[in-house]
């Protein structure tokens, strides 16, 4: 040929695909896959964590941490929703539950949605008008107690394994500490002279080795507990607010972390929960494809020294 190239026999070449990582920190419509011939990803999908109870306040719960190593991709176009954190409540105000996390949220192809449920709410000093009360709100992790109140059920809805934890319970002048997401979490209950420890979070996704979805910690502190306020949770989570007038810590942003408890006396404030995330983990794999069987002298000269060149 005029160029230089030959007519010879179609070449099977393979070409490496590497492994690919998208990490989804607010809501996208239109996610697809990274590498073309991806026919499964590792997902990890966390709910929000909600917000810490006002007033000798519990910590907020934090989201639910659940994980699929081998969720089925095709060419479809996923939803990705990503949960928002609840507010922390102002004084006796109103609580507020984060929102629910999901991979593949309209079930496109044939997949079907996978989701995380936010935290539960913390929750207040004694029952109040708007039905807050102390006792904690269920969720993916339970929010902890107000003030002489029962920490709110974790993994709600049911999954298995569990997607989180209970939170704790308290006595006079003391928040219990917000449940934790994952299994393996732990959730505190407060001893007489300090408020709960918000439940630490979870790192079993194989993924990475990141600590996620930690409880927020019980607000407390003088006059009423001199042991103080509870510790954030490992994870994100805010620790508890300490004294008269404290606000509770804010739990991370993208770590589902529930928000502390508000300190003693009104009107003290819960933190806020942290939003959630979703990480979308694509493995290493190959592709092969025929070629034409119209080759230069340098296209030949490449393919022979790399291995795929067929005789």
């Amino acid at each position: 040929m005029a160029n230089g190239g030959i007519i010879g026999p179609p070449n099977a070449v393979t070409s490496s695909l590497s492994s690919k990582t998208s990490t989804i920190t607010a809501t996208c419509c239109a996610w697809t896959r990274g590498n073309a011939c991806s026919t499964s990803a590792n997902v990890l999908v966390i709910g929000a964590g909600s917000g810490g109870g006002g007033n000798q306040g519990g910590g907020g719960g934090a989201g639910g941490y659940r994980f699929c190593t081998s969720y089925t991709i095709d060419g479809s176009t996923y939803k990705v929703t990503v949960g928002g954190g609840g507010a922390g409540a102002v004084g006796t105000g109103p609580y507020s539950n984060g929102s629910a996390s999901s991979f593949n949220t309209c079930c496109a192809g044939s997949g079907v949605k996978f989701e995380s449920a936010a935290g539960g709410r913390g929750g207040g000093a004694t029952p109040v008008p708007n039905g807050g009360g102390g006792t904690g709100a269920a969720g993916g992790s339970g929010g902890g107690s107000g003030e002489y109140g029962t920490g709110g059920a974790g993994n709600t809805p049911s999954e298995s394994p569990p997607q989180g934890n209970p939170g704790g319970n308290s006595a006079q002048g003391q928040g219990g500490g917000g449940g934790a997401g994952g299994a393996g979490g732990t959730q505190s209950t407060p001893s007489a002279n300090a408020s709960g420890a918000g439940g630490a979070g979870s790192s079993a996704w194989p993924g990475d080795c990141t600590l996620r979805a930690g409880g927020g910690g019980g607000g407390g502190g003088a006059p009423y507990n001199p042991g103080g306020n509870g510790a954030a949770g490992p994870g994100g989570g805010g620790a508890g607010g300490c004294g008269p007038g404290a606000t509770g810590g804010n739990g991370v942003t993208n770590k589902g972390g529930g928000g502390g408890g508000g300190g003693t006396d009104n009107p003290s404030t819960g933190g806020n929960g942290g939003s959630g995330v979703v990480i979308v983990v694509e493995p290493q794999g190959t592709k092969t494809f025929v070629a034409g069987g119209v080759w230069s002298m340098e296209e030949q000269y490449d393919n022979k020294l790399a291995g795929n060149w067929t005789s």
